[in-house]
C-alpha cells in the first residue's frame, strides 16, 4: 500500500499543493515550521478522520483560508482495487481574512452570533461515508519522537496505542469500544449520584450487563494482539539492543532493579497486558460476561465511594519486561527508545498479516532522538517497505547508502520540491 497522489487545499500552511508520491523510501527534509509535518498529518487524516499532533482538528484549516475550509485528498494504491479518499474539514466559525475578529461599537447591542459547527466530511471512492467507515481503508503505523510516551508515559498513551491498531484492523472492535465509552461515562455519572443519594443502587443493575458485555471482547481483543505482537516486537528490539553503546546513560536503578536484574538485563523483550480485571476472559464468552458481572457487584462499594468504574478496559495497560525488570522504569533511555520502535514495527507487521496489505509507515522527526547506530538499524529495518514517508530537518543525518536509495523533497514554506 502506498499513497500515489496527495492533493492539499488550505491545510495548514499549504494553499495549493499536488504532490505525485513515489513508493519505497520518502524523505522530506526542510528547517522547523516549513511544512514537513503537516503533510504526514494529512496522510493520517486521510487514514483515520484523526490528526497524531493535536486533537482540534480547527487548527488544520490555513488561518484566513476562503471558505474557511481544508480539503485533504488521496489516491492510494492497495493490493487490491486503488482508493481514493477526500477528507473536508470546514469551520465557517473562523473570520473571514481582513475581517475583524471583534465586533464593532456599533455591532455591540447585537446578541451574539452562535458559534458556527465545525463539520468533517468525509468521502471514499465519491460516496460520503462516515468516519468509522473510514478505518482500515488506508492504514497506518505513526512514530514520532512523543511515542517514548508508549513506554514511560501514563497508562492511557498505551490504551490509545491498543486502541489504534485493532480500530484499523477490526471494525467490531471500533464499534464496541465506542458503545463502552459511552457506557462507561454515563454509569459513572450514576455512580456518583447514587454517592450523593439521588439514585437508588438498583440502577447499577442494567449498567452492569451492559458493561460486562462489551468489556471482556475488547479485553480478549487486546490480549491476543499483544500475545501475536509479541515475538515480532522481541524479535526488533534484540536487533536493536545488540547494537546499544555500553557507554550509554541509564535510569535510575542501573545498578540493580526492583526485581534483582541489572539494567543491562540480557533477558528479551516481553510485552505484558496486565488488565484491571483478572478473570478468564479467553474460554466461553457467557461465562466470562457473567463472571465480569459477578466481579463488579464485589467492588460496588468501593466504585460507589469513589464515584467511578474501577474495572474494565479503560483502567488497562501494558508492561514492557527484560526479564522481570519492567523497562519502563528501569531501563535507560536507549532501551526505551528501543521498546518503543519495536513495538511500532510489531504493529506494522500485525496488521500487514490481519489485513493483507502493508500499512504506509510516517516517522516524523524521529531521527533526531535516535543516536547513529540506531537511526542505522531502523533504516535497515524499513528499507523494504511498500511505503515510509520520513522527515528530518538534516539529510544528512541519513547514512550515504540510505540517500542512493531514497527518494528526497524538500520542504519550505508550503512548497515541495524534489532534490535531484
Amino acid at each position: 500500500m502506498h499513497v500515489e497522489r496527495l492533493r492539499l487545499t488550505d491545510f495548514r500552511n499549504y494553499h495549493e499543493l499536488d504532490l505525485p508520491l513515489p513508493s519505497g523510501l520518502v524523505v522530506f527534509t526542510g528547517r522547523n515550521a516549513q511544512g514537513k509535518s503537516n503533510l504526514l498529518e494529512a496522510v493520517m487524516l486521510a487514514a483515520t478522520s484523526r490528526s497524531f499532533r493535536t486533537l482540534n482538528d480547527r487548527e488544520a484549516v490555513r488561518w484566513g483560508a476562503p471558505g474557511h475550509f481544508a480539503r485533504i485528498d488521496t489516491t492510494v494504491a492497495r493490493r487490491g482495487d486503488p482508493l481514493h479518499v477526500e477528507v473536508v474539514l470546514s469551520d465557517t466559525g473562523l473570520p473571514q481574512e481582513g475581517t475583524p475578529a471583534r465586533p464593532s461599537a456599533s455591532d455591540a447591542a447585537l446578541p451574539p452570533a452562535p458559534a458556527a459547527p465545525f463539520r468533517k466530511r468525509i468521502r471514499i471512492n465519491g460516496v460520503p461515508r462516515r468516519a468509522m467507515d473510514l478505518l482500515g481503508q488506508i492504514t497506518v503505523v505513526v512514530f514520532a519522537p512523543t511515542d517514548l510516551d508508549l513506554v514511560i508515559g501514563s497508562p492511557a498513551e498505551r490504551r490509545r496505542f491498543l486502541d489504534m491498531t485493532l480500530c484499523q484492523v477490526h471494525p467490531a472492535y471500533c464499534r464496541a469500544l465506542s458503545q463502552y465509552q459511552k457506557i462507561v461515562t454515563q454509569r459513572a455519572a450514576l455512580l456518583r449520584r447514587i454517592r450523593d443519594g439521588e439514585e437508588s443502587p438498583h440502577a447499577l443493575s442494567y449498567w452492569d450487563d451492559q458493561l460486562a458485555r462489551l468489556a471482556v471482547p475488547l479485553i480478549r481483543d487486546r490480549a491476543a494482539f499483544l500475545r501475536a505482537a509479541g515475538d515480532a516486537a522481541a524479535e526488533v528490539y534484540a536487533a536493536l539492543a545488540a547494537n546499544e553503546d555500553v557507554d550509554e546513560e541509564t535510569a535510575t536503578g542501573e545498578e540493580e532493579g526492583e526485581s534483582g536484574e541489572s539494567g543491562e538485563s540480557d533477558n528479551g523483550l516481553r510485552l505484558v497486558y496486565r488488565p484491571s480485571y483478572d478473570g478468564d476472559v479467553a474460554g466461553d464468552e457467557v461465562k466470562a460476561v457473567a463472571a465480569f458481572r459477578a466481579r463488579l457487584s464485589e467492588v460496588r462499594r468501593r466504585e460507589v465511594a469513589q464515584g467511578a468504574n474501577v474495572l474494565g478496559p479503560h483502567r488497562d495497560d501494558i508492561a514492557f519486561l527484560a526479564g522481570e525488570m519492567d523497562l519502563s522504569t528501569y531501563g535507560s533511555r536507549g532501551q526505551q527508545r528501543s521498546v518503543a520502535l519495536a513495538l511500532k514495527l510489531a504493529e506494522l507487521g500485525y496488521i500487514e498479516r490481519e489485513t493483507g496489505d502493508q500499512p504506509i509507515l510516517l516517522l516524523d522527526d524521529v531521527l533526531s532522538e535516535l543516536d547513529a547506530q540506531r537511526r542505522i538499524d531502523l533504516l535497515a529495518a524499513v528499507r523494504t517497505l511498500d511505503q515510509v514517508l520520513l522527515t528530518t530537518t538534516d539529510a544528512a543525518t541519513l547514512p550515504p547508502e540510505t540517500l542512493n536509495y531514497a527518494h528526497v523533497y524538500r520542504v519550505r514554506g508550503g512548497r515541495v520540491m524534489p532534490v535531484t
